[in-house]
């Protein structure tokens, strides 16, 4: 039952001001149907013998459902105007009929219908017909014997025809207005969602710019870091082969090394040439080590250390040390420094060193 109400209220028309009067109709419609059944069953019920009577009633029931039918396929105003018509016409037609009776009074019932399921325009479209047929009544009908006079029930059913047409207006206005402003406030709305939809988008092809933009520096930064990581492995290999030519061992006859210092020794060189020294002469085979320090300014105290754990080791793998190039300013600070060198043979060039330990290597 729910679900078939909910159908029959499902309008199909784009404004939903017309959708919200269309609902109403279909209410009204519904109504004025259960009533004609209502008819229907007490003619049966009370006047079975006049059975002809359904007629009309069948016949009224009709016009209600065709009214319904076009509401929900759109046609709203004209339904509205069917619904309104129905009851304007009939009782303006009754009132000139029977002025004697007070069906003038009922006059007011379009006017309520118009202020629920018409525009407001239409509302005074109908207002101005409710007056005419009013006008019409006062001019046509024919004076009633009644204890109330014709122009006495007219002006007070003119009263209560003008108190409904005003809040007839009232409403009808105030849901003219509330469309209205609904309808401004739906189109504000819909710009509102327009611009938050462009704003949006723009923030979105601003994030992708600035994610584009970030990912290329990131690329950047990583060929970058790739480079550099090349270029600090080139710079230790040839700090390394700097360091080793810095240092240079070179071979002399078949058993003997010769090793030319040149510049300052201090505690980060002094360990490599004790390195080189002893590998080469291990690789070598060699017996002698002709150091040349001719290029050395200054032997401390501590590079003298140096070089007595340089002559130990040397002796440890059986091979002799020979020194070429003390000068006589170094031999003299080296004099009053106290530092006595282990070594048996010293040279003043390095010829001569070569020329002796040539031919001790070649007595043996």
């Amino acid at each position: 039952m729910k679900n078939l109400f909910s159908t029959l209220l499902d309008i199909r028309h784009p404004d939903e001001e017309a959708r919200q009067r269309g609902r109403n109709i279909v209410i009204i419609g519904l109504g004025l149907s259960v009533v004609d059944v209502l008819v229907a069953f007490m003619i049966l019920l009370y006047f079975s013998e006049s059975s002809a009577l359904l007629i009309p009633a069948a016949l009224g029931a009709a016009p209600h459902i065709a009214i319904i039918a076009l509401t929900r396929m759109g046609y709203v105003d004209l339904a509205g105007w069917l619904i309104v018509l129905m009851s304007l016409l009939p009782t303006i037609t009754a009132a000139v009929v029977n002025p004697d009776r007070p069906i003038a009074m009922f006059m007011a019932v379009p006017l309520v219908l118009a202020a629920t399921i018409l525009r407001f325009r239409h509302v005074i479209t109908v207002t101005a017909t409710v007056v005419m047929g009013l006008i019409s009544i006062a001019f046509l009908a024919k004076p009633a014997i009644t204890s109330l006079s014709l122009s006495n029930f007219l002006v007070a059913t003119g009263i209560l025809v003008g108190f409904v047409a005003i809040i007839s207006f009232v409403q009808g206005a105030g849901n003219e207005k509330l469309h209205h402003r609904l309808q401004a406030a739906l189109q504000q709305a819909q710009q509102t969602a327009t611009q938050l939809q462009q704003v949006n988008a723009e923030l979105d092809r601003r994030v992708e710019m600035q994610t584009a933009a970030l990912q290329e520096a990131l690329r950047q930064l990583e060929e970058r870091a790739i480079t550099q990581d090349r270029l600090l492995a080139e710079v230790i290999a040839q700090r390394d082969v700097i360091r080793n030519l810095s240092v240079p061992v070179l071979p002399v006859g078949k058993q003997a090394l010769v090793m030319p210092l040149v510049g300052a020794i201090d505690r980060d060189r002094l360990p490599l040439i004790q390195e080189q020294a002893l590998t080469q002469i291990e690789q070598q085979r060699a017996r002698w080590l002709i150091l040349d320090v001719t290029g050395v300014p200054v032997i401390d105290t501590e590079v003298a250390a140096g070089v007595v754990q340089l002559v130990q080791s040397v002796r440890l793998l059986g091979a002799e040390v020979a020194l070429v190039g003390v000068r006589p300013e170094v031999a003299q600070t080296m004099v009053s420094l106290g530092i006595e060198l282990p070594i048996s043979h010293v040279f003043s060039d390095l010829a001569g060193a070569v020329e002796r330990v040539g031919r001790q290597l070649a007595t043996r």
